[in-house]
């Protein structure tokens, strides 16, 4: 494990791939500590738990884009090497493979279409019928603000395949100084809302400054393509058809994946909300806030690699790949570990620092048991990250079983044993049932791949 986390900071300091998406994420997770001590101080603890549900709305987009995204950088990937970008932001190139880059970003961004007004019935609408009346204040101005915020976030969701395109196809660099720049504006954004008005003011102002600084940026950097999908001809190949098609259903088998993936722990709060009421939902938010920050940063090792991952297979380096993904596994749980450690040590220290702002923290054997779980997380994500190089989501269907297996395990712990229960059946069931039929699936599919 030693030797993996010196290998992590040479990989640090030489790959500027992934250091430039560590720097992103680690611009969240520094202003993550003053986020959750202001939610913590700032805010009652009957609504603390009203913030972490409206905020995981919000950080939904950040899932579709670091997480479905994924996909679209892996198509876009395989099309990188016959392409380059013009003076206006466009692609240039080979005709196919623009062709096929613009195919996929007509039939992405028709999927994300769709994918935001899921979001607006079922958060939006969804969320005012289940929650609205259950906050202080008129049901009226419960309705605009919650809407509003799933409106904005919505509509950032149709910006994620023109960003996810534009990551795949060699501008991984810019992409991640744009996410830089996002992630400080949400910080800030966070941070005024708590401060001056309440939760749902806080959830409106992040989706807001999210949109914002992703619109400006494909603007300023890629107005030649968000004029791409104008150009794409009546007539298209039978070849770029079929890349559409197999996206299509490869994005489906996705946005499964994915979704299990976050649900499974973003859940916790909001069952936990309906059982128990928002100021035990609110300390588990906080907690597994914290607990999340190590699986965040590892997963940097992983995602910085991904426009590699999809080139080396393209280009048939199949041995390669695998070898750079088994070193990157192993970095980003090395990192995972050493987060793991440093977390625990700081929760710990808060008593004797800042014992108000502790009082808000689950037990530190809760905090372990949801790192543990988010332990679980990353070696899905990587053995999905591995798959996904060859533009297969196959292994959607045994992670959305285990997550199905999580979420209704830990539910049922949460009514009989509240927040500290739930906490260690959600780590039990990630690693001892969702773990192990995933992995099932990808050790076969794996030495398939090898083989041939």
């Amino acid at each position: 494990m030693i030797r993996a986390a010196l290998r992590s900071l040479r990989t640090l300091s030489t790959d500027a791939g992934v250091r430039a998406t560590v720097i992103s994420r680690a611009i969240a997770l520094a202003g993550a500590p003053i986020t959750l001590y202001l939610a913590a101080t700032r805010l009652p603890p009957n609504e603390q738990g009203w913030y972490f549900v409206a905020i995981n709305i919000v950080a939904f987009a950040q899932l579709c884009e670091l997480g479905l995204g994924t996909i679209i950088v892996q198509f876009a990937s395989h099309e990188w090497g016959r392409l380059r970008w013009g003076r206006s932001g466009g692609l240039e190139g080979d005709p196919s493979a623009r062709d096929s880059v613009v195919a996929l970003l007509v039939t992405a961004t028709r999927w994300f279409g769709g994918a935001a007004l899921v979001l607006f019935l079922i958060a939006g609408l969804g969320g005012t019928l289940i929650f609205g009346g259950n906050l202080s204040g008129s049901r009226v101005a419960f309705a605009i603000f919650w809407c509003g915020f799933v409106s904005v976030t919505a509509l950032y969701l149709l910006l994620i395949p023109f960003i996810c395109v534009s990551e795949g196809c060699g501008d991984l660099l810019a992409v991640q100084r744009m996410r830089a720049w996002q992630a400080a504006a949400i910080l800030v954004a966070l941070w005024t809302g708590i401060i001056a008005s309440g939760p749902l003011a806080a959830a409106w102002l992040a989706a807001t400054a999210q949109l914002i600084v992703a619109a400006i940026w494909l603007f300023t950097r890629h107005r030649g393509l968000l004029r791409a999908p104008r150009s794409l001809p009546a007539l298209l190949l039978d070849g770029v058809k079929g890349l559409a098609k197999r996206y299509r259903v490869e994005q489906a088998r996705s946005a499964q994946l994915w979704i299990a993936l976050w649900v499974a722990p973003q859940l916790l709060a909001p069952v936990l909300l309906r059982i128990r009421g928002g100021d035990e939902a609110g300390r588990l938010g906080v907690t597994l806030a914290v607990a999340t920050a190590p699986l965040t940063l590892a997963i940097a090792w992983l995602h910085g690699r991904y426009p590699s991952f999809g080139a080396m297979v393209a280009e048939g380096r199949t041995r390669e790949f695998d070898a750079l993904a088994r070193r990157a596994t192993r970095e980003a749980a090395s990192v995972f570990v050493a987060a793991c450690v440093a977390v625990t040590g700081a929760v710990l220290l808060l008593p004797y620092v800042l014992p108000t702002f502790a009082m808000r923290f689950l037990p530190p054997l809760s905090l372990i048991a949801l790192m543990a779980g988010n332990l679980a997380g990353l070696l899905l994500q990587a053995m999905a990250g591995w798959l996904r190089a060859f533009r297969d989501e196959g292994i959607s269907a045994p992670i959305v079983g285990g997550a199905a297996a999580v979420v209704v395990s830990s539910a049922v712990a949460g009514s009989l044993g509240g927040a500290n229960l739930m906490s260690a059946v959600f780590a039990l069931s990630s690693l001892l049932i969702a773990v192990p039929l995933a992995g099932a699936h990808f050790f076969r599919v794996r030495k398939e791949r090898l083989r041939s």
